[in-house]
């Protein structure tokens, strides 16, 4: 399709202007480092060695967990067919899957129900309420845990899945397509780490917000371009 064509150009000029940027503030701190006191330079003595010794540690500050749990949800979803399904025209085999399905997912909302409103929850904080307490701070890993679990039920239930082969294939096959996301967020990590070290943006006013964003926008938004292709 010409949408994903275009989506491909994007992908390609967002991972260059990474690495463009990434080039620049090497120069533009060491520059700043000698006229702006609070500026630390990249390219000065101190600077080298953190590069040397932050490669990794830059890399593993993403939540690279969230973001594979993310991927296999939604690769289930999808080779599962259930949102084509939902949109389609639905065979008598379907709509019994997708009867299963809701049955299945009722009694999963009801199991987490009980662990909430029962006295004394135990999902619930130390004072009952959700701030702070362990369902809210597992709520995004419990999502995307429940739409697997969806995609594997009706995927199981509309003969999607049979063999183990297709259960694992079922959680994977969208990292083929992905893959090349990994790159841009290696380079997009570095260069988030290089800008937390400089203290550019703290001189200029920021108080962590546009840090913030900048983060949001560099590693999420070519996530989001590359499901759009798979999907």
């Amino acid at each position: 399709m010409r949408y994903k064509l275009y989506i491909r150009r994007m992908l390609q000029a967002y991972f260059w202007c990474i690495v463009l940027a990434l080039v620049l503030l090497l120069f533009v701190s060491w520059v700043l480092s000698i006229y702006v006191d609070g500026v630390s330079g990249l390219l000065t003595a101190r600077g080298i060695r953190w590069l040397c010794i932050s490669i990794v540690p830059n890399f593993a500050s993403v939540h690279l967990a969230k973001i594979l749990l993310g991927l296999m949800a939604i690769s289930v979803l999808k080779e599962s067919r259930i949102m084509s399904t939902c949109r389609g025209h639905v065979s008598l085999k379907q709509k019994r899957a997708l009867q299963i399905t809701g049955v299945a997912i009722l009694l999963v909302g009801c199991l987490f129900s009980l662990l909430l409103f029962l006295p004394n929850a135990v999902l619930l904080s130390a004072f009952g309420t959700f701030h702070g307490s362990a369902f809210s701070k597992g709520l995004d890993g419990i999502l995307m845990c429940l739409a697997i679990f969806v995609g594997n039920v009706y995927g199981y239930t509309s003969g999607r899945f049979i063999t183990m082969r297709d259960f694992v294939q079922a959680h994977v096959s969208i990292f083929s397509t992905v893959a090349n996301y990994f790159v841009i967020l290696f380079f997009a990590s570095q260069l988030v780490g290089c800008v937390d070290f400089t203290g550019i943006l703290p001189l200029l006013g920021d108080d962590g917000t546009v840090f913030y964003w900048m983060q949001g926008v560099l590693y999420n938004v070519p996530l989001l371009l590359y499901i759009l292709l798979a999907l």
